[in-house]
């Protein structure tokens, strides 16, 4: 399905191998009816309508998935708790549900994966000590997953000042805070670690595409507090962040990071491959170019898209799409002004096309919607 080209050939006769593995499963199930099996086939077929771009389809394939573990989960802990390989697909599946509720910004993720004493502070989500990448990533799912959580509970609490914050809501968006700053000094100081010496270049890649993802979260937490606090710090914390994590980015996506990585296509970097399943950078400078009214930083990000990612898709995540819905909601000659600053950010701008259900193709759907009936 995946062809060496700028851009996918989908023929018939994929769609109907598709067809043909989804009646196989379901012959094989009514015979030996394996939760495992429905799990892992839950996951090729969501990466099958990725691949094609049938966002809806994957969606409802890897909500399927995830709603059968969570039923594995609550009845029979044991099993999912006692299995090397339920271990892995817990872990997958609790990464694309972040990312799908990415996408679809009204979707709350259906993994529930920050523990009651992590949210009420009782218990850290981070250790004191994190042994290698995968604690780490570990780590930034279930903050990831709890920062999407919150945000979708409490948005009535957004933009509002302390005095009519509950401080039960206060008090869990400041922990949940302070473990993303905890986790993100963490990853800052890991370069430094006798370990990181023996790292392949891939764990290297890894490392710098983790600690984006939790400058990103971050940043998108310190907008929803910076009215539930004092301190005018707040936004350029957040202006930071994006900055830091541009600059990793663009190191990920550097040639030279792709000639150190090597020319087998497992090691090659995000934006040498057309596809990627869940590396969420697509999202990530999205995100920014919504998010930041810092223009520099808004070009910045646009750049680092319409590069070598133009032609990519990152699971639900198509880039030539995202930067469509940029450029249509801010011209070239506003992107290219000289002013540092912009008194709005493009999020506000698109409101109510960009936080539509649906993600980036109902977005853009709307987007052309609404600029044929100016014309």
């Amino acid at each position: 399905m995946l062809v060496r080209s700028s851009r996918f050939e989908v023929s018939v006769k994929h769609i109907q191998r598709i067809t043909r593995s989804h009646s196989q499963l379901r012959a094989h199930l009514t015979r030996d009816p394996s939760a495992e099996v429905a799990l892992i086939c839950s996951l090729i077929f969501y990466t099958f309508e990725c691949l094609i771009g049938n966002v809806q389809q994957a969606l409802w394939h890897l909500d399927q998935g995830l709603i059968l573990l969570r039923r594995l989960q609550t009845y029979y802990p044991y099993l999912v708790n006692g299995q090397e390989t339920y271990a892995q697909l817990v872990a997958i599946f609790s990464q694309l549900d972040v990312h799908a509720s990415i996408f679809t910004l009204e979707r709350t993720p259906i993994l529930r994966l920050a523990l009651p004493e992590q949210v009420s502070g009782e218990m850290h989500t981070v250790p004191e000590r994190i042994s290698g990448l995968s604690d780490l990533e570990t780590s930034l799912t279930v903050l990831q997953n709890w920062t999407l959580w919150h945000l979708m509970e409490f948005l009535e609490y957004k933009n509002l000042p302390q005095s009519q914050v509950p401080s039960i809501v206060l008090r869990e968006r400041l922990q949940l805070e302070a473990q993303l700053q905890k986790l993100e000094e963490i990853a800052e100081k890991m370069p430094f670690s006798e370990d990181f010496q023996s790292f392949t270049s891939s764990q290297r890649q890894r490392l710098v595409l983790l600690r984006s993802q939790a400058l990103i979260f971050h940043a998108v937490l310190l907008e929803n507090i910076i009215c539930t606090l004092d301190g005018a710090q707040i936004p350029l914390e957040a202006t930071c962040r994006f900055d830091i994590a541009l600059t990793q980015i663009s190191t990920l996506l550097s040639p030279s990071s792709e000639s150190e990585s090597g020319s087998s296509f497992e090691n090659k970097t995000p934006s040498n491959r057309a596809f990627t399943l869940s590396t969420n950078i697509i999202a990530m400078l999205y995100f920014i170019c919504l998010k930041t009214s810092d223009r520099r930083i808004l070009r910045t990000a646009l750049s680092l898209m319409q590069g070598s990612l133009l032609t990519s898709r990152d699971g639900l995540w198509d880039a030539r799409t995202a930067v469509t819905i940029v450029k249509a909601m801010l011209p070239e000659d506003d992107i290219q002004s000289e002013e540092p600053e912009m008194n709005f950010k493009l999020e506000d701008v698109g409101s109510g096309i960009v936080d539509t259900d649906g993600g980036l193709e109902e977005a853009f759907k709307l987007l052309k919607l609404e600029q044929s009936q100016v014309k």
